[in-house]
């Protein structure tokens, strides 16, 4: 599952791996939502601020990861419940070497956007791109939006395909770097999928005329 040369990159450097990590983002979101919940100013210190990841701040780079949104406390644990369930199924799904890489691209992409535009920004897009690999793999999986209307997750997928398509199109050229660069880790696992995809409709579409 993904591209060829992961498989061999994780016979290389599979020993890197890091078991449940899942887990742990889960569980940090959940500590840092928590202590949110009665001090809200507390994620100034953890999300990725690039002057103070350039002043010395490096802790930034990974704890910008564990901020979870801004919500209150059902919404929060409604969330952190789906989001667990989601990562764990990626994890389950790729192992723990493909998992760790895909997070670890996704993270990078955010860092590199907020440095090279001098602007602050959340880690929704990697929560996005974390989204949208699930929805590409578990098409046919329902959820329950709003906690009554069942939607499977392809509606979710192409929804968010047609999201960030029309920022990258109109949107400002910060949030065209935000959004390129945040799902770049997507691009990477299932770029060439998509582009088989659109070549065999490409070449059907021919055969019709």
């Amino acid at each position: 599952m993904g591209p060829k040369w992961l498989d061999q990159l994780e016979r290389k450097l599979g020993f890197l791996s890091i078991p449940d990590l899942a887990t742990f983002l889960a569980g940090m979101n959940a500590i840092i939502g928590i202590l949110t919940l009665f001090k809200p100013q507390f994620p100034d210190i953890l999300v990725f601020d690039p002057q103070s990841f350039l002043g010395g701040q490096y802790w930034r780079a990974v704890t910008f990861l564990f901020v979870p949104p801004e919500m209150g406390p059902l919404w929060l644990a409604f969330w952190l419940i789906f989001f667990y369930w989601l990562m764990n199924r990626l994890e389950q799904i790729w192992g723990d070497f493909k998992f760790l890489i895909y997070c670890s691209i996704g993270a990078l992409s955010v860092i590199a956007s907020s440095l090279a535009l001098g602007r602050e920004f959340s880690n929704s897009i990697f929560t996005t791109s974390l989204v949208l690999a699930f929805a590409r793999l578990n098409a046919d999986v329902e959820i329950l939006l709003f906690f009554f209307l069942p939607i499977k997750m392809r509606w979710v997928w192409a929804v968010g395909c047609f999201v960030i398509a029309w920022t990258l199109l109109f949107g400002s050229l910060g949030d065209r770097i935000y959004y390129g660069l945040g799902v770049l880790n997507y691009l990477v696992f299932f770029g060439t999928e998509h582009w088989m995809e659109i070549r065999l409709a490409w070449r059907r579409g021919r055969a019709r005329m």
